[in-house]
C-alpha cells in the first residue's frame, strides 16, 4: 500500500513539471497552444476567434534615479518608455458546454489566456462540439 502511495507521488510530481508554465494551456482540437506562441500558430491550431479586439500599443514605463546628475525634474528622477507591441485580445465561445477564452497577444506573441465563464450557443472552437 506505502508502494501505491509513493508511486503516485511520484507521478504527480512529474506530470506537474511537464505541464506548461503557471498552468495556463488552451486546447484546440488536437493541438494545444501555451503562453509564448505566435499568433499564426494559434491561428492555425485553433483557426480564426469568435471575436477580436485590437488594443493599440503596449508601453510600460520604467522610472530610474540618476544620481551626481542634474536634470529637468527636481525629483532627480526620469522616465524611459518601451514599446512591447500591438495588443489584441482573441475571444473564442467554445459553445455552452465548455468556457469562452480570451487569449492576449503582445506583439504577436500570446502573453495570458484567461476564462469568462461559461459559452453560449453552439461552439465556435475548432474540434470541440
Amino acid at each position: 500500500m506505502v508502494r501505491i502511495a509513493i508511486t503516485a507521488a511520484c507521478l504527480a510530481v512529474l506530470l506537474s513539471a511537464l505541464s506548461p508554465k503557471d498552468g495556463h494551456a488552451f486546447r484546440c482540437g488536437s493541438g494545444l497552444v501555451t503562453e509564448g506562441d505566435r499568433s499564426g500558430k494559434v491561428l492555425i491550431e485553433c483557426g480564426p476567434p469568435t471575436f477580436k479586439e485590437a488594443g493599440g500599443v503596449k508601453t510600460t514605463e520604467k522610472s530610474r534615479t540618476t544620481r551626481g546628475k542634474k536634470t529637468l525634474k527636481s525629483s532627480g528622477t526620469e522616465s524611459i518608455h518601451e514599446k512591447s507591441g500591438k495588443v489584441e485580445r482573441w475571444t473564442y465561445n467554445c459553445g455552452e458546454h465548455d468556457l469562452i477564452y480570451v487569449l492576449t497577444f503582445e506583439g504577436g506573441i500570446l502573453k495570458k489566456e484567461e476564462t469568462m465563464g461559461y459559452g453560449k450557443g453552439r461552439s465556435g472552437c475548432q474540434g470541440r462540439r
